[in-house]
């Protein structure tokens, strides 16, 4: 009798504590996707707010007047950007300081092709191309550019 009673026992608690690991787990992996993700689109977000500054910042006439965004956009580049992409602002905020003059497109070719890979676009082949529409008064005028 005893041997049915621990037997029955067993029958019922073996699935309960299964079914509590099961649960116990699923929250662990839950959790960890979620914080994952969540590193993702912060990372994804500083990197968009990063390319847009140095694009706007590429080819422009009065770099002084977007100084604190390119700033903002090395130091977010360094922090949260991708081995190459670090190499690649080092050596632009490394030629800048050094000749006043540096080139950003290979830069913003390498994070435009991260960000749609992370974003799960497709690649884009070819050098990037710059609008820059002059502000004078009552005139538009365009300079097109080709990175």
């Amino acid at each position: 009798m005893k041997t049915a009673y621990n037997f029955q026992l067993v029958q019922i608690v073996v699935p309960a504590l299964v079914a509590l690991v099961v649960v116990a787990l699923g929250q662990v992996f839950s959790a960890h996707r979620d914080r994952e993700n969540k590193r993702r689109e912060q990372r994804i977000d500083y990197l968009v707010s990063a390319f847009r500054a140095l694009s706007k910042a590429n080819h422009h006439p009065r770099l002084y007047e977007v100084a604190d965004d390119v700033e903002q956009a090395v130091s977010d580049i360094q922090l949260f950007g991708t081995p190459r992409q670090v190499q690649l602002v080092r050596t632009f905020a490394t030629q800048l300081a050094t000749t006043k003059e540096a080139e950003l497109d290979s830069l913003l070719c390498e994070l435009r092709d991260s960000l749609r890979h992370e974003l799960g676009r497709g690649r884009v082949t070819g050098n990037m191309q710059w609008l820059r529409i002059g502000r004078k008064t009552g005139t538009i005028e365009g300079d097109l550019t080709d990175g």
